[in-house]
């Protein structure tokens, strides 16, 4: 068995990882929509242009705050998320979950 407490730094490299995955998601779909998919939907370059900035937002806003936790980890530290580092994910995600209900009301199909 393994001490629960037991930290060997991997977690915080997993967060640094799901930041990225989440921005490359978000960038690709930004491409695919700007695009448009061949035999699925035209191109909407507003849409995908507002998907590729969100991608941009979030990988720099996620990385170096990944990276700020990896290195606490390293020195010893065990920083806990606060109120300050959740707040920005918190109002990120709201904000999409709103423009999300936006564009299914006003532009439907």
């Amino acid at each position: 068995m393994t001490d629960v407490d037991f930290d060997d730094g991997r977690a915080a490299e997993r967060t640094e990882l799901a930041w990225s995955r989440s921005a490359l998601s978000l960038l690709a779909c930004g491409a695919a929509t700007a695009k448009g998919i061949p035999k699925v939907t035209d191109g909407h370059p507003v849409t995908g242009v507002v998907l590729l900035v969100l991608g941009g937002v979030v990988w720099l806003a996620g990385i170096p705050l990944a990276r700020a936790r990896a290195a606490a980890t390293r020195r010893g530290e065990r920083p806990s998320a606060s109120l300050r580092d959740l707040a920005p994910v918190a109002c990120g995600t709201a904000v999409v979950g709103i423009a999300a209900i936006v564009i299914a009301a006003f532009f439907p199909g």
